[in-house]
């Protein structure tokens, strides 16, 4: 099936060169700041990109391929640690990173959507983004929630496309907040988390390095009852876990009789539906008892998620499922990026993100910062993904120094200890 999405969708990352000065005001203002007008940049031909793309379309199986084919190298690479408990949100860090991928050319762009949608032309990839974005969020907005953000400082707000700025707000929903950038901002950051994920994360970032220009932000919110609900009987307290380094645990155990079963070479596993059924609990559990949950997670290729659905039965299955609650950051994602392909974007000389900015940027952090917790009722989850944007200093050419003794000058021979002259001279002839 083929899905077409609006001209719009397109049309920031085929922003032209030529640019004109264009004064309009800034959606929202942070620090309740009086508002101010903000001269911002804006592409010359922009209206004629928009019409050419009308017909911009992509095919579903790039989700169920190609998109989960990231999905699973990201999880793969977060799970080193073999007795680390891992939460990690592929969608947020998409969408984050598509807030500015919309805004990346060249050799950029190609590598983010080669990452980020395998197989799919850069088009067909933000067409994708787009239109699963939207799908999340015609969601439950009392069991799923979505928000986007960016925080711009103020010293570049007059070299910012005001195409960019249009795009990410009518196709992310995002915040646009132009603003001085100091630790008045970190608070305002992480105080947007904390609403967006109604408190399960409250902080996501410390400080703003020097010559950080942009933060954006994607938060998502999760919380849902189970369908069925577990009654009494079917909670045990102080049953016991194994854990990854043998350990035996106190847990509070929940069981129930499911009637969805999944079995393949590698694991088996059950699914749990929460109300309304627009989501559901998938557990998977290794065959091979010797290896951790980690250890398994990092082997796990959307292939082998990919078999994994498709050896699904209907049938009653006896569960066991633990209480949980824990939360996750990940603070090395843009190594993973880099291992997986991405290099440009975080390169300071060859980041092209020429249609936000006329300005040198590139992807200097990304943090992501995840929270669940799991018990009788149902399900709690939250993440909040950061991608901070630096400017590329541009250093002063190095001035050669020269010192030609083709006159009359003054020598000595010193103590390097003190510095003291040992002998000192002058040449004033070099024939004497």
């Amino acid at each position: 099936m083929v899905k077409k999405i609006g001209a719009a969708a397109m049309a920031a990352v085929m922003f032209m060169a030529l640019i004109s000065g264009c004064t309009v005001e800034p959606s929202k203002k942070a620090n309740d700041k009086p508002a101010q007008t903000i001269e911002l940049l804006k592409s010359s031909e922009g209206d004629k990109v928009f019409e050419e793309l009308e017909e911009l379309s992509y095919t579903e199986a790039l989700q169920e391929a190609d998109y989960n084919e990231f999905v699973f190298n990201f999880a793969s690479s977060c799970s080193t640690d073999p007795d680390e408990n891992v939460l990690v949100s592929p969608a947020s860090l998409l969408f984050a990173l598509e807030l500015i991928g919309s805004g990346a050319d060249g050799n950029t762009l190609d590598e983010l959507s080669r990452v980020l949608v395998p197989g799919a032309t850069n088009e067909q990839a933000l067409a994708f983004v787009v239109d699963y974005y939207n799908e999340l969020v015609s969601k439950n907005p009392d069991v799923f929630k979505v928000a986007n953000a960016a925080y711009i400082n103020e010293d570049i707000s007059d070299q910012i496309y005001e195409d960019y700025l249009n795009f990410i707000e009518e196709k992310f929903d995002s915040e646009v907040n132009i603003t001085e950038f100091n630790s008045n901002t970190v608070n305002e950051i992480n105080e947007w988390a904390s609403d967006k994920t109604d408190g399960m994360i409250k902080k996501i970032l410390s400080d703003l390095g020097p010559g950080t220009v942009m933060v954006l932000l994607n938060a998502i919110a999760f919380e849902a009852k189970w369908e069925i609900s577990y009654e009494d009987y079917q909670v045990m307290e102080e049953s016991s876990f194994v854990n990854s380094k043998g350990e035996l645990e106190k847990v509070t155990m929940l069981f129930s009789t499911e009637g969805v079963y999944f079995e393949t070479d590698k694991a088996t596993g059950f699914m749990k539906y929460y109300d309304g059924e627009e989501f559901a609990f998938i557990a998977m559990l290794p065959k091979d008892k010797s290896i951790s949950a980690n250890e398994f997670m990092s082997s796990l290729t959307a292939q082998d998620y990919k078999e994994f659905l498709e050896s699904r039965i209907y049938t009653d299955v006896d569960t066991l499922i633990p209480e949980f609650s824990y939360d996750y950051t990940n603070n090395g994602i843009a190594s993973i990026l880099q291992s997986l392909g991405i290099n440009d974007a975080f390169d300071p000389e060859n980041a092209d993100f020429s249609h936000v900015t006329p300005s040198q940027i590139f992807i200097s952090q990304i943090i992501q910062k995840t929270h669940i917790e799991l018990d009788r009722e149902g399900t709690k989850a939250a993440a909040v993904t950061a991608v901070v944007l630096c400017e590329a200093s541009i250093e002063e050419p190095i001035q050669v120094k020269e010192v030609r003794l083709d006159r009359p000058f003054v020598y000595m021979i010193v103590d390097t200890a003190t510095e003291t002259p040992v002998f000192i001279g002058s040449v004033n002839s070099v024939n004497g």
